[in-house]
């Protein structure tokens, strides 16, 4: 039974041709990318392979010339199945990446069932290329930015597209030349020993090239590359090891990444350093004008004693601000272990909800894996996620707040597949905390800045919530090896999931309880 490949970004479109295809005696594989395609193909050979060739990420092109370059799949007969309008502009660019044919979509079932038994017995009857004959697709010479090579185990290019002269200043010739050490010598000091390492893999342990790089051109100036080859072969004719790649101009790309990273650390330090100012001089201020009132003439003992309490308090405020801002300076900073987080989340949510109008539930199951934390540092990281809830449903009539914890092995768990923020640990044994609410939630263009110090998206006349809060709180899990993830979408809440890892052994005795 031959296997074909199908990849589209369109369900139904893959699902037309499974139906199709399968109904005619064919073996389906289908990836939603070229991306998956390719690592699909990593694990399972095929036939043939139909791809549309609008898809984000990577377009068919691009997966097309992908394949080209790899030992494996480069013999696979590939067709383009598209709705691209131009037809002969799109023909002239498949034959080019070395597509076998394009079909329009949507085809009549009976014609494209035909085109595809015609490609497969053409391949059948093709051989193997001749020998001597480059593996290079001499397509790549044409494509602005991009240059096609081979490579021998030698160092010695026995094929360059003309194209490397357009964006390094050398001419074909000059590249034969200098050879792959030659090229390595040109190669930015603190990209040499990244490149030469994947040059030398690449055919001791046959390990394809992927990797970005800067290159110094004949005029001086520094390019970004991005190299990426197949396997190594055995040429026919002289039975040395070869490698064929493409090298791709990526500097305007680069610089746009660099740019927005610039920006948005610049936005971070501005958003930073203005809370930061803020706060301090609210607090200053008050501690001033308390110790003003406190020297008035006019004012009584009681008074004085009541300014006097209330610039004590308001100092005692700066000094958690400044302890809070050197905590998430301080990188590695080891926490005392010292009580059973079942213990402690209990005794936060008793503290916070049990007297409030917000109806919650908490889940602490039997059998929860014995957790140890700094019980003054977890009990805040807990309260500032719990009142950033509190805060998300207070506008609700019928909001809620539920926490449950689970034993959690990161091995055999699924990433969610919605909106989040954060990342998930390593392999491993967790407590896993679940605080979830039904409130506003997050508009997901801001989602991946909500654990930013100082980042709102309240008004900024409100000042519940607004600070370093659950910043903090990220700090204080991470601190314990653990990790904090924050799903959310615009107006159907937010679930932040909380990973503490687990000790050995034994397990929790806390039982559950809940208020509706």
């Amino acid at each position: 039974m031959k296997k074909i490949l199908i990849v589209d970004d369109i369900k139904v479109n893959l699902k037309v041709l499974e139906v199709l295809l399968t109904r005619n005696g064919y073996a389906v594989l289908s990836a939603g990318s070229a991306g998956k395609a390719l690592r699909l193909l990593q694990e399972h050979m095929c036939d043939l392979i139909i791809s549309d060739i609008q898809m984000p990420e990577m377009d068919g092109f691009q997966f097309c010339r992908l394949c080209q370059l790899d030992e494996k799949l480069k013999h696979i007969p590939f067709i383009f199945y598209s709705s691209a309008r131009d037809g002969n502009q799109i023909r002239h660019q498949a034959r080019k990446v070395g597509a076998y044919t394009v079909v329009k979509k949507p085809a009549d079932p009976a014609r494209l069932l035909k085109t595809i038994d015609t490609v497969l017995k053409d391949f059948v009857h093709r051989t193997s290329v001749p020998a001597g004959q480059e593996r290079v697709s001499r397509g790549h010479e044409n494509v602005p930015g991009m240059v096609g090579w081979t490579l021998d185990a030698n160092g010695d290019f026995t094929y360059i597209s003309p194209a490397v002269e357009r964006f390094t200043g050398f001419s074909v010739h000059r590249i034969q030349e200098m050879g792959k050490s030659g090229w390595l010598n040109r190669v930015h000091p603190a990209d040499e020993e990244k490149v030469r390492n994947a040059c030398k893999q690449l055919f001791q342990d046959h390990v394809p090239l992927d990797i970005v790089y800067r290159f110094e051109c004949r005029d001086n100036r520094f390019v970004w590359l991005l190299e990426k080859s197949g396997t190594p072969y055995q040429n026919q004719t002289d039975d040395n090891d070869r490698v064929d790649g493409i090298t791709l101009d990526i500097s305007r790309e680069m610089s746009d990444r660099e740019r927005r990273t610039q920006f948005r650390e610049q936005s971070v330090i501005s958003t930073f350093s203005t809370g930061v100012s803020h706060d301090f001089d609210n607090l200053l201020t008050g501690i001033a004008d308390y110790l003003q009132l406190s020297a008035s003439a006019s004012a009584s003992t009681q008074e004085r004693q009541r300014y006097l309490a209330n610039a004590l308090k308001t100092s005692r405020s700066a000094l958690a601000l400044n302890r809070d801002i050197s905590f998430l300076s301080r990188e590695g900073a080891p926490v005392e272990k010292n009580s059973l987080l079942t213990r402690v989340v209990a005794r936060v949510v008793r503290s916070l909800l049990q007297d409030s109008d917000v109806p919650y539930r908490v889940e602490i199951p039997r059998g929860i894996w014995p957790c140890r934390v700094d019980t003054r540092l977890m009990a805040r990281a807990l309260e500032y996620v719990i009142i950033n809830a509190c805060e998300a449903v207070a506008e609700k009539t019928d909001g809620w707040i539920q926490v449950t914890l689970e034993n959690i092995s990161m091995e055999d768990t699924p990433v969610e597949k919605q909106d989040v923020s954060g990342t998930r640990p390593g392999p491993g044994r967790y407590v896993q905390v679940v605080i979830e609410d039904n409130g506003c939630g997050i508009d997901p263009q801001v989602l991946d800045q909500v654990c930013l110090p100082y980042f709102s998206t309240k008004q900024k006349d409100m000042k519940k919530g607004v600070g370093l809060s659950l910043a903090m709180s990220r700090v204080i899990f991470v601190r314990h090896g653990g990790e904090m993830a924050v799903h959310s979408k615009k107006n159907h809440g937010t679930k932040i999931r909380i990973f503490l890892p687990a000790e050995s052994g034994g397990s929790g005795h806390e039982k559950h309880f809940d208020r509706g």
